[in-house]
């Protein structure tokens, strides 16, 4: 037998098929050695895969596959892949889906065999949009749009140009348009409930889809995003949607709702931020009597109670069930009546009674024991809570109009005569007690304006003549409100025809108490006592039908939110807090948002508003009074 010496890599197809094949095996396995360990193979190279690659968060990958050349027999990576995602370590092919975001990076990838190895920088990035929140819950009023808005920030990524998208839900609870703006972070992405969506109660998820055009053609790198949602969306006769008996806890820092428009300023700023997803039904007590429901009848609290005056009775109620503590009837003064209650250091204050039976009460708030019982004249007028202030207790009254101040003892400091008008209670600061009223003091009730007193003796200190002042019904059906030092804003809201049928319009007025002048006017149909914040008056207006946000400083429009759902007009006074204004029409009440401006809660009842230190808002109108939980 000849053995011919054959070069290192040389084939074994190349030896003849003799019975000696068996040895001229060993004999070329000892060749391999010799030749470096190979047996003839070439170390891999030009390894490659399609890079750089970004994959979004949560979806298969299609398989990455490599291209090299030469045998491979394992392939390795450093460092690890994103979780998730594997490589095959015997055929190199990278699948899978990934689970968390991760920034682009580079992954060397090995490719390698006994001759030794090719390396590969695979540029790789998982990708994801964080949504917040990651679910809504939200109560609608049917038949108002209501917008919720979801945030969106990309992470480990940028979108590419304009970021256009359209919204997906099986239930037709959501318009498909949906509006982005762009945030500091991301953007904001506005979903609107549809007017249409059937009453009752929805959830399910809904698909936010990402795109670079208009028509949603073309998916930025992550395609969609999903946000699970429960709507319950409510008309009048819906069922309630039960007790949330949730633990009240009071805000930090935060006062309680303790008279008209919640402060002696009767501004109707609560400082609190609020999520409209964490909104829920506390609690429902049935109706008062309907005598006097056409006057103004607004809540207020204190300690974990809550006052409430109907017909001719005062009540106190558990804040915590609605549960009742006690009450006081007035039926048994000869001419019996009761307006809403003011609350300060434990006792209740109330006006009540007409004619010769006309008194400043004084309760002790925890059980309705008597305090004092300090006599007043009156026609047949009404009149909104006393104003508590440092140095007193005060409250219009009097035969032919007129402001009293009692002290917390019950005794009367002084008693200030001026046109005869109802209805209204004053403003008061340190310095200051401040009325809008029919009829300059010691005129006999002669046009109207703003008078300014002494707080401890009721002495006129300045008087703000208003030209415009129409003595419609002889009310003013509101306060005025304290904006900065200087600045007093009013109107003669019984004058707006949501009052008077047919009658004139009003206006909304700025005194500056500085020049003693009107600094600016703004002619409208201005029903209700406006809130205000930081130089910011929010108004609710007839005429046009919506709520309006204008500056302090000379009235300007800054923006302004218009109900949408068959609305007629505004019921109630304007509250507000940080971040959300409520206001209450013919048909709802509503949460518009004070970024937006636009409404992200409604609810289907008319009536007064008021908001407790323990985050329990109140509507009180001739339906029950209502609690709903906003922490």
């Amino acid at each position: 037998m000849r053995i011919e010496a054959r070069p290192c890599g040389a084939s074994l197809r190349e030896y003849p098929k003799t019975a000696a094949r068996s040895f001229l095996i060993g004999l070329m396995l000892l060749a391999m050695t010799a030749c470096g360990g190979g047996g003839g193979m070439e170390a891999p190279s030009a390894l490659s895969y399609p890079s750089p690659q970004m994959y979004p968060v949560g979806s298969a990958i299609s398989t990455l596959s490599p291209r090299v050349s030469g045998t491979v027999t394992s392939y390795a990576v450093l460092p690890a892949l994103p979780a998730g995602l594997t490589l095959d370590a015997v055929i190199g092919q990278i699948s899978g889906a990934p689970t968390t975001a991760s920034a682009a990076a580079n992954y060397t990838i090995t490719a390698q065999n006994s001759a030794g190895s090719t390396t590969f920088a695979l540029s790789l990035a998982v990708i994801d949009v964080n949504v917040s929140p990651a679910s809504v819950s939200r109560m609608v009023s049917g038949g108002t749009p209501v917008t919720v808005v979801i945030t969106t920030v990309p992470v480990d990524f940028t979108l590419s140009g304009t970021l256009y998208a359209t919204a997906t839900d099986n239930t037709g609870v959501f318009e498909s348009r949906v509006t982005v703006t762009p945030s500091d972070s991301g953007y904001d992405l506005a979903l609107t409930v549809s007017t249409t969506a059937p009453s009752g109660h929805h959830t399910g998820s809904v698909e936010l889809n990402l795109c670079s055009d208009s028509a949603c053609t073309q998916h930025e790198p992550v395609p969609s995003v999903q946000v699970s949602f429960e709507i319950d969306v409510l008309t009048a006769n819906s069922t309630w949607l039960g007790n949330n008996l949730t633990t009240l806890t009071p805000w930090s820092g935060v006062a309680d709702w303790t008279m008209f428009q919640g402060n002696a300023a009767h501004t109707g700023y609560v400082p609190v931020t609020l999520d409209p997803n964490q909104f829920s039904t506390r609690w429902q007590v049935p109706a008062f009597p309907a005598a006097d429901s056409s006057y103004i009848h607004m809540p207020t609290t204190a300690g974990g109670q809550v006052f409430v005056s109907g017909g001719n009775t005062l009540y106190a109620r558990k804040e915590f069930d609605g549960s009742l503590l006690w009450l006081h009837d007035f039926a048994g003064l000869p001419f019996p009546s009761v307006n809403p209650p003011s609350l300060a250091n434990g006792v209740v204050y109330v006006a009540a009674g007409q004619q010769s039976s006309t008194y400043m009460f004084a309760f002790m708030a925890t059980d309705g024991t008597p305090v004092f019982q300090s006599q007043m004249s009156s026609q047949w007028e009404h009149y909104l809570a006393p104003t508590i202030g440092a140095q007193g207790i005060y409250t219009n009254a009097g035969t032919y109009g007129g402001l009293y101040a009692f002290a917390p003892s019950g005794q009367q400091q002084f008693f200030a005569s001026m046109g005869q008008t109802s209805e209204w209670t004053p403003a008061v600061d340190a310095s200051h007690v401040y009325a809008y009223t029919n009829g300059e003091p010691g005129t006999g009730g002669a046009g109207g304006g703003l008078t300014v007193l002494d707080p401890g003796t009721g002495a006129v200190q300045a008087f703000i003549t208003d030209p415009t002042f129409v003595n419609s019904l002889y009310e003013i059906q509101g306060s005025v409100v304290l904006g900065a030092p200087g600045s007093v804003i009013a109107a003669n809201y019984a004058g707006s025809s949501n009052n008077v049928a047919g009658g004139p319009s009003n206006t909304l007025l700025d005194f500056d108490l500085t020049l003693n002048t009107i600094a600016w006017r703004i002619t409208g149909d201005y029903p209700s006592t406006p809130a205000y914040n930081a130089g910011v008056i929010y108004a609710a207006n007839n005429k046009p039908l919506r709520l309006e946000a204008r500056a302090e400083s000379d009235g300007t429009l800054l923006w302004s939110w218009a109900p949408m759902g068959g609305d007629v007009r505004f019921e109630s006074e304007v509250l507000l807090t940080k971040n959300m204004v409520f206001v209450t029409t013919d048909l709802a009440v509503y949460g518009v948002d004070t970024t937006s401006h636009q409404a992200v809660w409604s609810y289907p009842l008319s009536g007064r508003l008021a908001l407790s230190q323990n985050g329990v808002l109140y509507i009180e109108g001739a339906s029950p009074l209502t609690a709903i939980n906003v922490k």
